[in-house]
Parts: structure tokens; C-alpha cells; sequence
């Protein structure tokens, strides 16, 4: 089990989901961790020792101020986890019922949020000489999403994204960048995307989205803590000669596409 003592981690989406298991593991491997989220206070249970700062990923000045303060106050940031996302509209989220609106909003926070982070965070990096980020993306950027193309588009661009920072981080430093998709993971999202669906009567509510789940290779969903584990060997050193590569962890979903 890697080590994290010494060094300095900042995870987006932390109060809750994926962010916030994210964020316990690496604390209890000995990180100092920053967790940052939109809300002001977490809505899962971090670790006492897990610093909280409310931050809106789609702001450039907010990441700004946050890398700055971390820098400041630590003198080093070895680890940016990209996880803050939303699902945008689902039952209105087809090609021609999405808004331009929906569509901004879900760019905003999916693909500009990850962008800024991975930008704000690479000077801090490369000064020295080394970092770990990873984006989280989704199964979704590998298929057609026929009802949530916004969703799709975003986690797609920042697969792409991942590799283009991964090797912009490669010139004259060590700072790795990679990619995680997970497939059906019981969070706040799944839950929100049931919900969505129960209100419309004519698509499949959320007992389709559990029979789904059992259909999945190994039985069923996926929890927080699968995603984070996946997450926290890319951050380690363990993965030093992993950069710009996309990791799933669905249970093996994928292999019925």
C-alpha cells in the first residue's frame, strides 16, 4: 500500500461520492489533503484531518485563489484529482431537446472545470519537477449517449484533454496525467439520474437502472471506494511510468457493448 506522507493532494467534487473517497484514502495513506467542492460543506463524512475549501471548478479565478493559497501555505501540490461533475438534464438531454443553456452548463463544470485545474496546477508542478493528475471521465465517452449527449461530449473532450496535458507535463518535468472511467458507481449522480428518469413515465425508472446493475459482469454497482482505489494507485509513485492512459472501472461493463 503506497505512501502518501509528505505530500500535498487537492481533489475537486469532495463533499461527497467518488471526490470524497478519494479524498479519505489518500488521508489515511498519510496525504495532506485539500478537498474542495461547490457546497459549503461536505455532504459525506471526511477524515478530521481533511481540509475543506469551497471551490466552483467553473471559476478561474477561484482556482486561482485555492492553488495559490495551497502553494503557499505547503510549498508543493503533488496531486490534482479532477473529480467534480454533474449529469445535466437526462430525460431532456437528447440532440434535440438539449438547451444551449443545459449544454454550457454541463461544459462549464465537466471539461472548462477540468481544464482550469489541470492548467492552474501545472507551474506548481513542473517547478518541481513532478505531480500526479488524474480527470475523471466516464464509460460514457466511449459510446453514444443518446440521452445525455451533453454528458457524453463532455467526458469525452476530456479524455482527449488528459492526453493532450499529459504530455505538456512531460516537457522538462515528470507530471503524469491520466484518465479513470467509471461505469455505474452508487453516488449521488446515480441517484439523480434515477430520479430523473422516475419522473417521466414513459422511460425506465430506477428498479431498470438496479436491473441494469445486476447485469453488470460482476453483479452489481460499483461503490465510491472501487473508483478512489483505482484513482489513488495512479497518484502514487507506484504508477510513475503511467501517463496519458484510460483506466475503467465498471465492473466490466464494457465487455457487453
Amino acid at each position: 500500500m503506497s505512501s502518501f506522507g509528505g505530500k500535498v493532494a487537492l481533489i475537486t467534487g469532495g463533499a461527497g461520492g467518488i471526490g470524497a473517497a478519494t479524498a479519505n484514502m489518500l488521508a489515511k495513506r498519510g496525504a495532506t489533503v485539500i478537498a474542495t467542492d461547490i457546497n459549503t460543506t461536505p455532504g459525506t463524512v471526511l477524515q478530521s484531518d481533511i481540509e475543506y475549501m469551497q471551490l466552483d471548478v467553473s471559476s478561474e479565478s477561484q482556482w486561482q485563489q485555492v492553488v495559490a493559497s495551497i502553494a503557499q501555505r505547503h510549498g508543493r501540490l503533488d496531486v490534482l484529482v479532477n473529480a467534480a461533475g454533474i449529469e445535466g438534464k437526462v430525460t431532456a438531454g437528447g440532440l434535440e431537446t438539449t438547451s444551449l443553456e443545459d449544454w454550457r452548463r454541463v461544459m462549464h463544470i465537466n471539461l472548462d472545470g477540468t481544464f482550469l485545474g489541470c492548467r492552474e496546477v501545472m507551474p506548481v508542478m513542473k517547478q518541481q519537477g513532478s505531480g500526479s493528475i488524474v480527470n475523471i471521465s466516464s464509460l460514457a465517452s466511449y459510446y453514444p449517449t443518446l440521452y445525455s449527449v451533453a454528458y457524453g461530449a463532455s467526458k469525452g473532450a476530456v479524455t482527449q484533454l488528459t492526453k493532450s496535458v499529459a504530455l505538456a507535463g512531460s516537457q522538462g518535468a515528470k507530471v503524469r496525467c491520466n484518465s479513470v472511467h467509471p461505469g455505474v458507481i452508487a453516488t449521488q449522480m446515480i441517484a439523480n439520474i434515477a430520479r430523473q428518469l422516475q419522473e417521466t413515465a414513459d422511460v425506465v425508472s430506477t428498479s431498470s437502472i438496479q436491473r441494469y446493475a445486476s447485469s453488470i459482469p460482476l453483479g452489481q454497482a460499483g461503490t465510491p471506494d472501487d473508483a478512489a482505489a483505482l484513482i489513488v494507485f495512479l497518484a502514487s509513485d507506484e504508477a510513475g511510468y503511467i501517463t496519458g492512459s484510460e483506466f475503467m472501472v465498471d465492473g466490466g461493463s464494457h465487455l457487453l457493448r
